[in-house]
């Protein structure tokens, strides 16, 4: 059985204040427990410094954390020390992160003025289809974050997903589809901490997560990421 884990980074609007890029993550593994206890572990020692039980640990809220007067400085002060170790934990797992990036203005306008959460389905489809043959065929069980701003409709994303995986990867095994909180996955927590140090590459120009997350990279689906 493999697992896959999806969260995205940014934001598909064509607002002005808008991202310029949008990312899909999908992080797929077979051992799970194996995942699960590396994340645990890293998580365990923030708690233990100090770390507010109210305020959930993701790449975001650990990069902002001098902002947040509740988050000791002891962790505060080594936050983008703590960040590189928990990336480098997750990724030290046995399993492989695809990922599709898009440059926004370059996507057809078709895909951008559909209904909302069209370009979502579309793009992550796209991305699972281009991966599923050499990296997760057979049983799947896809878990997607319950939060996500762009699946305008569960039912809809589920079907056209089981559609194209069956339509286009000839998929015959097990498949389930779940929409969960990321707090109670740690499946979930752990995408989302590669899904952020990616998106930083493309919309900050910062590659130093993408230096810790490359060598366990599989399928990159790239839209137009480069083109000026």
């Amino acid at each position: 059985m493999n697992y896959l884990f999806i969260d995205e980074s940014g934001e598909l609007g064509q607002k002005e204040k808008s991202s310029a890029f949008f990312l899909i993550a999908a992080l797929c593994t077979s051992d799970l427990r194996a995942l699960e206890k590396r994340l645990w572990k890293e998580k365990a020692k923030l708690y233990n410094a100090g770390w507010p039980k109210n305020v959930e640990i993701k790449g975001t809220t650990l990069w902002g954390a001098d902002h947040n007067p509740n988050i000791p400085k002891e962790i505060s002060s080594k936050r983008l020390q703590i960040l590189e170790e928990i990336i480098k934990s997750i990724c030290a797992s046995t399993g492989k992160l695809h990922y599709s990036i898009a440059q926004k203005k370059f996507l057809s306008q078709s895909i951008m003025n559909a209904d909302y959460g069209i370009a979502y389905n579309f793009l992550c489809g796209t991305l699972l289809c281009r991966a599923y043959k050499r990296y997760f065929p057979g049983d799947l069980e896809i878990v997607v974050d319950q939060r996500s701003k762009e699946t305008h409709s569960k039912m809809k994303f589920d079907g056209y997903l089981e559609t194209r995986l069956i339509g286009d990867c000839a998929h015959e095994g097990k498949l389930s589809i779940a929409h969960s909180e990321s707090h109670d996955v740690l499946g979930l927590q752990a995408v989302d901490f590669l899904s952020w140090g990616l998106f930083r590459n493309y919309e900050h120009k910062d590659p130093t997560y993408l230096k810790l997350i490359a060598p366990i990279v599989g399928y990159r689906d790239d839209w137009y990421s480069s083109k000026k």
